[in-house]
């Protein structure tokens, strides 16, 4: 008698336990998910920012060219090269 209360124990047990582990498992799923959707963002973000270094990057190796110069000083000082012929629009 006392062996087979002892095994249906041990059974018990042992149940309880698979049980424990099978929810720690799903648990710990979830979280390997929600980990690997953060990693995505995490690495287009990432890539989003190295794509935006490289302009800045190539705007930045073009500032010293006369092209850019000239570029600038058409565009915020308003500034025209000799024998250019400016047109104001009247309606603006």
């Amino acid at each position: 008698m006392k062996i087979k209360k002892s095994a249906l124990l041990t059974k018990l047990l042992m149940l309880a336990v698979a049980v424990y582990v099978l929810i720690q498992l799903a648990s710990l799923q979830t979280g390997i998910r929600a980990a690997e959707r953060q990693e995505q963002e995490l690495r287009q973000k990432a890539a989003y920012a190295e794509q935006e270094r490289r302009q800045l990057e190539e705007k930045l190796s073009e500032l010293g060219s006369d092209s850019s110069t000239i570029k600038i000083a058409r565009e915020r000082l308003g500034m025209v090269e000799e024998g250019e012929i400016v047109f104001y629009d009247s309606d603006n």
